[in-house]
């Protein structure tokens, strides 16, 4: 499996791609102190929880975007331009090849869901320091719990992302791929009111997060049986 996936990375040269994200994620750290400049009524953060809140947002919204990309990259443009016929012609199972390709996009939108809260926030951090946006002291206990959010909201990213995959099969098409992840990230993530999000009700990303999961596994139990077309 892990041979697979590195010759996945291999193929579509993720060097790119791991150049898109962190590009990504200086552009959501400058928009982050861009926006605390703009106070034509009131101050955009009033702690560094609420900075927390909406760089994990924007990190959502992006990375579920940026996994459609890939996932129709890896996946649905390969089934639309006949190369996956190629590919299952090799004499490997095709369970492995698909999981290998669903892997890859899992673990990528896993990383840079954590290293883009940490990178921006860090970014912002250390630019209040100079600028004073925020004033009240960083707590260690903030710390503590947003690091434990990163990583849930993070692993709940990459499953959620897996839902645009559905979309995708279903006509073998990139738009439909990238739009419904586009689609998915702005209802989850869109703020309404005191910056309330339908991702901060848990059950509703976990929710999103086992379809996802649901969704990779039906793609991949048929796959063995299932004509290309």
């Amino acid at each position: 499996m892990l041979n697979l996936m590195k010759l996945e990375l291999k193929k579509y040269k993720i060097g790119g791609n791991i150049r898109g994200g962190f590009i990504a994620i200086f552009l959501i750290m400058f928009f982050v102190i861009v926006l605390n400049y703009d106070r034509t009524e009131e101050v955009p953060f009033s702690g560094y929880d609420e900075v927390f809140v909406f760089i994990n947002s924007l990190t959502s919204i992006t990375f579920t975007i940026f996994a459609s990309v890939l996932l129709a990259k890896y996946i649905i443009d390969e089934y639309k331009s006949g190369s996956i016929t190629v590919l299952f012609m090799y004499p490997l199972e095709r369970k492995k090849l698909l999981t290998a390709k669903i892997a890859v996009v899992f673990l990528f939108t896993f990383l840079f869901g954590i290293i883009s809260p940490v990178v921006a926030f860090s970014g912002f951090y250390l630019y209040n320091q100079y600028a004073h946006f925020i004033t009240s002291e960083l707590e260690a206990t903030l710390l503590l719990q947003q690091g434990i959010g990163i990583l849930v909201n993070s692993a709940m990213v990459s499953c959620i992302s897996l839902v645009s995959l559905y979309f995708g099969m279903r006509k073998h098409s990139v738009p439909a791929t990238i739009v419904s992840a586009i689609i998915i990230g702005a209802i989850l993530n869109s703020t309404s009111g005191n910056d309330f999000t339908l991702n901060s009700i848990i059950i509703i990303p976990a929710t999103f997060a086992v379809i996802g999961i649901l969704v990779a596994y039906l793609s991949i139990r048929n796959v063995e049986n299932k004509d290309v077309v």
